[in-house]
This record gives structure tokens, sequence and C-alpha cells, in this order.
């Protein structure tokens, strides 16, 4: 029998994974509640399966997973219809902030994952990290999430939700951390006398080639940027500059541990 995938809430996430979705599972059916319908269609793939429901009355279906990927803030305004729906399947949420313990006291069971999508996920090439409800073992749960997610990129699973939550800045925050990188070398670029619209090109395939290496090259960073770094060379001069003791090894611990603490903050507040 085929799969139900229920997606609470399609917008530019939950749309990326429903399209990633329907690729990796052909015959499964893929079933959306939106609230806007015509915008949550307009950000699908074109041409994608996925049905569309305003309501949840409109639902007549008895999912095998259900994604909750709609707002932090309105989980506690969940339609009855919508919790019973959620109170009857497993349920992955990819809302930010809301703990495992209130999923699964919300929703009156343990079958809960969270998965925490980074925004590459949009172009297919996100990295999604994913916790289970603690006692939660289920193989073939375990291997749908993954397809679904691995799907739009890279998807892995942290051990607990401390590990959960500690890596959030890396690989969460980690793209917008290197948009600013990305900013302040075409600022630079330019400050040299490059002219900015040949800088934001340069810098652009500069990250993104870097990128593929660390993707398809098996050498680590440290190799690679050696490799880059010719004896006395200007590359070796640069890094001397970004790499001072009060530089990039300084500026990194303080980034992460200032997302860290935030994300401990909106944790006490959900």
């Amino acid at each position: 029998m085929a799969l139900t995938l229920l997606f609470i809430g399609c917008g530019n996430m939950g749309a990326a994974i429903a399209g990633g979705a329907a690729a990796a599972l052909p015959e499964a059916r893929l079933v959306a509640l939106d609230p806007e319908p015509e915008r949550a269609r307009s950000l699908l793939p074109p041409g994608s399966a996925v049905e569309i429901h305003a309501t949840p009355e409109d639902l007549r279906i008895s999912p095998d997973l259900i994604l909750l990927g709609i707002k932090p803030q309105s989980f506690a305004g969940l339609a009855p219809e919508v919790l019973s729906l959620l109170a009857a399947a497993p349920v992955v949420s990819i809302m930010a902030g809301v703990p495992l313990t209130r999923l699964t006291s919300a929703i009156g069971h343990a079958r809960v994952i969270r998965v925490m999508p980074n925004l590459p996920a949009l172009v297919g090439a996100g990295m999604s990290l994913g916790c289970r409800a603690p006692g939660l073992a289920d193989a073939a749960l375990d291997a749908l999430v993954a397809k679904v997610f691995g799907a739009i990129g890279r998807f892995d699973w942290a051990s607990d939700e401390v590990a959960f939550e500690t890596a959030n800045p890396v690989f969460g925050c980690g793209p917008g951390f290197v948009f600013a990188i990305a900013e302040q070398m075409i600022r630079a670029a330019v400050a040299q006398g490059v002219s900015p619209g040949l800088a934001d090109g340069l810098v652009r395939q500069t990250l993104f080639g870097a990128a593929k290496m660390l993707a398809e090259d098996a050498r680590d960073a440290a190799m690679l940027k050696r490799a880059v770094s010719s004896p006395g060379g200007t590359t070796l001069a640069g890094l001397a500059v970004l790499e001072a003791p009060n530089a990039l090894p300084a500026l990194l611990p303080r980034t992460y541990q200032a997302a860290q603490a935030r994300a401990l903050e909106l944790a006490a507040l959900s």
C-alpha cells in the first residue's frame, strides 16, 4: 500500500521538502494543509502532485507520517481536527525552538522526531539534522525520514536533543555566517578597486567552488587550505591576518556561543 504523507504548513521550507519527497517517493500520496493554498502551490515545483487543502475539514486521510512545518508561535493554536491527526501518526517537526517535551505532551505520543533543515534545502543542497524523542526506536520510520530529507540535501542523526541543539549554530545558522563572510569579501574587494559587479561574481563562484571541493574532495579543510597556500605566497600572507589569535580563531567560537545562547533563550520561551 502506498504511503500517505501530510504536510501541515507549506511555506518555503515545507514546499521544498514536499517537492523532494515527491521525487524520492513517487508512489506516495502527498497532501498539504495550508491556509493559503494558491501561495503554497506557487512554491511547489511545476507539475507537483501534492494535493493542497485549506482547512482540516477537507482532509479525509490517515497519514503514515506528518511533517509539521508551521511557525512555532502557531503551534499552541492548532485546530482540534489537526491535533487529532497528529495524535494518530508519527510526527516530524521542523519548528525551531519547540523541544521534544512540549511536542510529545501536546501531541499525546512519543512517535515524534525533530528535524532542522537549513536554508540551502531550498536549492536541494541542504543539511538536515534529526533527533528522536527519548525511547523512540523505529527503523522503518528512521529510514523514511532519512529518505525524505535526503532528497533535499544531506541528512544525519544527532544522538539526542542536547547534541541536536548544540550543532544548530554550525549548520542551521551556518549559511547566514557564510553569507556574511561573502558580503565582507565583496566589500573588501571593492575597497581594493574591483568593480562591484565583478567582485560579486568572483566571490560567488569562489565560495561555490571551495564548497564543492569540501563536499567532493577526500582531503579535509586543513589539507585543502595548504593546497592553495604556496610557501611565501599571497594566500599565506592573507591567512596570517585571518588566523591571528584575535581574529577568526577567536571570532568563530564567540559567534557560535552567541547563537547557542539565543537558542537556549528561545527554547525557554516556547
